[in-house]
């Protein structure tokens, strides 16, 4: 028996029984973990707003024989202000369900949670487009699993790209070597490139117009696709709240 303190962000709530949870979490201490939230759902439980989804909160777990519990749980910020848009709570549903999808049990997600906390948050506050918050987390959900390519040189010959570029599976393509391919405007590459070098806080700190959009939504589609090969039930879902 042990009992460990985490923080961390539900991604995955399962109902259980007449009044318990099970709750999945991203947190830096642990990963992710799944976790059993007893009672959970009750009106008046303690953990009502601590195990819900999208709830960032600290927890205390406690372990018994290989199955881990929450002891205890403090809200930080139940990111509210999501639930008052259905794009946005949708939106927020299909991060959750890549997060659950592609990182296993115990990995070090630090880096994923923080991303998604801060697409959470700016949400929240109606500072990010659902849209544009979800193709900025994918392509860079990519490439902190080093599963995006260079975006700022052509991936044929090298050289910088600068301007308008072709995009293909392997990456850009300098209008010199490329083809059939798709093309997307400059300041899709620039913000491609921004996506790439910024840090999480400010990754989704930039304006877009509809150009910059389509080309993130080009990149986003044959990147995104080619590496996780998934489908996801949120997807259609979160499409279908954006054009409501």
């Amino acid at each position: 028996m042990s009992t460990e303190k985490a923080r961390g962000v539900v991604i995955r709530e399962t109902a259980v029984g007449e009044s318990d949870k099970i709750i999945t979490l991203l947190t830096k201490e642990m990963g992710k973990i799944t976790l059993s939230a007893r009672g959970a759902r009750k009106p008046k439980s303690k953990y009502l707003a601590s195990c819900e989804l999208f709830a960032y909160s600290d927890f205390v777990i406690y372990t018994a024989r290989k199955y881990p519990s929450v002891s205890s749980a403090e809200l930080i910020n139940s990111f509210y202000g999501i639930r008052k848009r259905l794009d946005c709570f949708y939106c927020g549903a299909y991060l959750a369900e890549i997060c659950n999808s592609l990182i296993y049990e115990g990995t070090d997600c630090s880096d994923i949670m923080l991303l998604f906390i801060t697409a959470l948050n700016r949400m929240s506050k109606g500072l990010s487009e659902p849209f544009i918050t979800s193709l900025v987390f994918e392509l860079k959900f990519l490439y902190l699993n080093g599963m995006l390519p260079d975006m700022g040189s052509c991936c044929v010959c090298g050289r910088n790209i600068e301007g308008a570029a072709h995009i293909g599976s392997e990456g850009l393509i300098c209008d010199g070597c490329g083809g059939e391919e798709a093309s997307i405007s400059a300041g899709a590459v620039r913000a491609l490139g921004y996506i790439y070098n910024s840090d999480i806080p400010s990754v989704f700190s930039f304006r877009a117009d509809e150009r910059v959009v389509g080309g993130l939504s080009t990149a986003r589609d044959i990147f995104f696709r080619e590496q996780t090969d998934r489908q996801f039930r949120t997807y259609d879902m979160f499409r279908r709240s954006c054009s409501v």
